[in-house]
């Protein structure tokens, strides 16, 4: 373990906790799929998988064959759906440790029909559609075509039917509304071929906390669990407020104070000289920077916190060091702990407030605190 006093606390009691939530939520006949993609948005696979799943998830949604086989090295037995599908030569890995690929063109189609008559088994997939998202699935006007492919197939099973809101959170437009008629389309055609999937879904965690008629049988939280919900989108004479669920987050990201200096007036710090000092500061010099995943567009604008209050970053956010400004927190003093991501007394800073500040997402904030940050889990 890195002995660099940069790193993040993850609260797996909340973790399990959010999962609840959203649990009593949905309802007991709706299963969760627990979305743990991308190292579990930043957050550790392993660790986080298996809390998951002692806390009950039903399945796991993964990017790819090298995230669930992982999942399957960690014991985890749930059924794995790979969101992305797999890749030629990834067949034997499907069947040797059961991973459910999603399928979204007719060559993989066949393919897995191939695989399945090589090895003697019916392998299981999830159809993707495409409702209006526009980046994979089966155009839901294009699904008969595929359908006269699949019904001559023997060594292949649709156990999902499923599909990706590009805006479940935004009510300004009927784009989600649009999309979820489009996959009851393709349900009502899988239906009129005889075809009835086992589970049915496109609830993201935005859709999830504010959509329910779009749960079917299956919803697949990824941001909700990890205690964000991103802001509804209302139509300006709205009068009823939006549904929160009371998720709250489980990482803190933590470093420390490793030198405090007084700065004369007029001098110019970090590369580029961008910031001069307009006064005579206190500037206090933390181990975290752009290679830890401390954004570089928070230079001059972002801030962190220093025993319950508020720095700002002055000057550019270098690879390794950032500067801020503690010359009103007098008290503040090396060794002492900072919050780059976290709560402290009334002062917040949370992957939210950072993506606003840095004009991105929470998922981009959260996916980018690097490897060499080292995961501590609070049990």
């Amino acid at each position: 373990m890195s002995s660099r006093p940069t790193w993040v606390e993850i609260s797996l009691p909340q973790l399990a906790e959010n999962y609840r939530i959203i649990r009593n939520h949905v309802g007991a006949r709706c299963a969760i799929m627990a979305v743990v993609k991308a190292d579990a948005y930043g957050h550790g696979l392993s660790e986080v998988s298996k809390t998951l799943a002692a806390a009950g998830a039903d399945w796991f949604g993964v990017t790819s064959a090298d995230e669930g086989i992982e999942l399957r090295k960690l014991g985890i037995t749930q059924p794995i759906l790979l969101l992305t599908g797999f890749w030629e030569g990834e067949q034997q890995a499907l069947t040797e440790y059961d991973l459910v690929p999603a399928v979204y063109t007719e060559d993989q189609l066949v393919a897995l029909e191939s695989w399945g008559r090589q090895c003697g088994k019916v392998i299981r997939f999830h159809l993707k559609i495409n409702t209006g998202m526009g980046r994979l699935g089966i155009h839901w006007q294009e699904l008969d075509s595929f359908l006269l492919t699949f019904r001559k197939m023997k060594h292949v099973e649709m156990e999902g039917l499923f599909a990706q809101f590009s805006a479940a959170e935004d009510f300004t437009t009927g784009q989600t509304e649009e999309q979820a008629s489009r996959f009851h389309d393709a349900e009502q055609s899988l239906a009129r071929a005889g075809i009835h999937p086992r589970y049915c879904h496109q609830a993201n965690s935005s859709a999830i906390v504010s959509r329910p008629d779009t749960w079917g049988n299956m919803v697949r939280p990824g941001l909700l669990l990890y205690g964000y919900q991103l802001p509804v989108r209302t139509p300006a004479d709205t009068q009823a407020s939006p549904v929160q669920l009371p998720v709250r987050e489980i990482l803190a990201f933590k470093s420390k104070v490793i030198a405090v200096k007084e700065v004369p007036v007029g001098i110019s710090l970090g590369y580029g000289g961008r910031y001069t000092t307009s006064r005579h500061s206190r500037i206090a010099t933390i181990p975290a920077g752009y290679a830890d995943g401390l954004d570089r567009r928070l230079s001059g604008r972002g801030h962190l916190i220093l025993r319950e209050k508020f720095a700002p970053i002055v000057g550019n956010i270098s690879m390794d060091l950032t500067l801020v400004d503690v010359t009103e927190n007098t008290s503040v003093s090396v060794g002492d702990e900072v919050l780059l991501i976290g709560r402290s007394g009334s002062c917040a800073v949370t992957a939210m407030d950072l993506a606003e500040m840095s004009g991105t997402i929470p998922y981009e904030i959260l996916c980018g605190i690097s490897k060499r940050v080292s995961r501590r889990y609070l049990r």
